[in-house]
Formats: structure tokens, C-alpha cells, sequence
């Protein structure tokens, strides 16, 4: 028999991908920019990318006019004009903001999410599923909107899809840690370790679609045993991924742990499905 794999916390996780990690390098294109991005929800906020590492963020319309912040933020550019953009808010009780800025077109896309305290995380399985809530307790909120240009009903935005669906894909984070997702339908993907520190974990968790571009997917995944938010750009062109993972450093919830992780992709099998 086999041992019984465990899962182990982010942090963790983030010590067994760091070495040789095949995450995009970062950038620093957006150096000394002024954006200001309207949001499908009413917000203006202003970011000022003041250098390579640090912007100021300020709300000039919206809920929580006047707010503003200044940031640690980590940049790539996994396609001409476009840009990943993230960072841990200072102000939010363990809250990660990720901007996918789409220059060319002018338009956005970003997730705010949010790590659950330790007493969501408790809540057994059937008394969510008797609420009618998600098993998982990792919230995201998905916002469009328009860069440096009023947001109309003609704006596009980075639309739900479900061109990923049926596929199985392979992806080597780093010569020591393989997954492999199969994504089953729009709400769900199933993934499993080939290969690392949670070598012959699997499960199946809740997840998220958007298509940038042609070939070119934000694919967002919030799991349920270990609070656990992944967002990453998958390119089916370049067959590499580029994104990052968030979640706590330890079973304690005391700190957090928000890393770059990028792969190189293999496609394994294609499923037609009926939508």
C-alpha cells in the first residue's frame, strides 16, 4: 500500500516551488505610469506605479472616495501590452488584489480575494451545503472596466468561456513539482500532483474562466481543504502558464503567503462537450 499523501499549507507549498520556479520574470514597463481605471462597478481608482515595486493607489469616484494606499506590487508581461499586476492590500484583513491590464484594447479585468478567517474554514461541509453556501470559504470578486478611457455599454471586456472545458492539460511548475488539471465544466477542474511536494494529492474545487485573448485564458481556482486562491494566465500558444497562489503560510492563519508561480503546459487529451 501507499502512504496516504497529506496536504500541507501554502506556505509550504511555496518553499517546494521556489527553487528554479518557472514564473515569468517581472518587469518594469509600468514604471513612473499614471493609470486610471473605471470600474463595471462604479469605483475610479487612480494607480500611480511610482517604480518597479511600489504604486499608490487612490479612489476618486465610487464607495470609499479619498482612500488611497500605497502598495508593494510585482509586475509581468506574458503578452505584448499586457500586463499581471498584483499585490496584497494593506488596508483588508488578508485581501490580494490581481489586475490583468490589457493596453491594447484599453480594458481590465481584476480579482480581489479574500482568505477566510479560521472559524469560515471550521464550518463542516454539511452545514454549508445545508445553507445552500460553496465548501469553499475563499472569496473572489471579479470586476471589469476601461483604462484611461470613460467605461460605456461599448466597452469590451475579458468575457466568461468555456474553451477550456475538456481539456486535460500538464503543467511543470519547476523540475520538482508537475500537476495536471482536467477541467470538467464551467464551475469545476480537477487537479492532481504528478509530481512534488503533494505528489498524489487531488481534488476537485471551484473555478473560474475568462478569455483575454485568442488562446489566452485567466483561469482563477479557489480550493476548499487549504484555503487556497489561484490565479493564473494560461497561454495555449506559448503552452506556458504565468500567475501567482495565495493563501495562509501555516495551519496557525497568521501570516500569508501570496507567490509567483508560472509552468510550462502540455496538452494531454481534448473531451468535446456538450455546453
Amino acid at each position: 500500500m501507499h502512504d496516504l499523501p497529506h496536504f500541507i499549507p501554502v506556505g509550504a507549498l511555496e518553499k517546494s516551488f521556489d527553487p528554479q520556479n518557472n514564473s515569468l520574470v517581472p518587469v518594469a514597463d509600468l514604471a513612473g505610469r499614471r493609470m486610471t481605471l473605471s470600474f463595471d462597478n462604479g469605483w475610479t481608482i487612480e494607480h500611480h506605479f511610482l517604480d518597479d515595486r511600489n504604486l499608490v493607489w487612490k479612489v476618486t469616484a465610487g464607495k470609499g472616495t479619498g482612500e488611497s494606499s500605497e502598495e508593494t506590487y510585482r509586475a509581468t508581461n506574458p503578452r505584448p501590452d499586457l500586463y499581471f499586476v498584483d499585490f496584497v492590500k494593506k488596508s483588508e484583513q488578508a485581501t490580494s488584489v490581481s489586475l490583468v491590464l490589457d493596453l491594447a484594447r484599453g480594458i481590465f479585468t481584476a480579482v480581489h480575494a479574500q482568505m477566510p478567517a479560521r472559524k469560515e474554514v471550521e464550518v463542516p461541509f454539511l452545514d454549508r451545503i445545508d445553507a445552500g453556501r460553496e465548501l469553499t470559504a475563499v472569496k473572489a470578486t471579479f470586476l471589469h472596466g476601461s483604462v484611461d478611457t470613460p467605461l460605456t455599454s461599448q466597452t469590451p471586456r475579458h468575457e466568461v468561456t468555456a474553451d477550456l472545458v475538456g481539456k486535460r492539460i500538464e503543467y511543470t511548475y519547476s523540475p520538482t513539482e508537475q500537476y495536471e488539471h482536467i477541467y470538467l465544466n464551467g464551475n469545476f477542474y480537477a487537479w492532481h500532483c504528478l509530481r512534488g511536494s503533494e505528489q498524489g494529492l487531488c481534488d476537485v474545487d471551484r473555478c473560474h474562466y475568462f478569455k483575454v485573448g485568442e488562446r489566452f485564458y485567466l483561469f482563477v481556482w479557489r480550493e476548499k481543504i487549504v484555503p487556497t486562491l489561484g490565479i493564473v494566465l494560461v497561454d495555449l500558444d506559448r503552452m506556458r502558464t504565468s500567475g501567482k497562489i495565495f493563501g495562509y503560510q501555516g495551519s496557525d492563519f497568521d501570516s500569508l503567503s501570496n507567490f509567483p508561480v508560472g509552468a510550462t503546459a502540455r496538452v494531454l487529451s481534448v473531451v468535446q462537450r456538450d455546453l
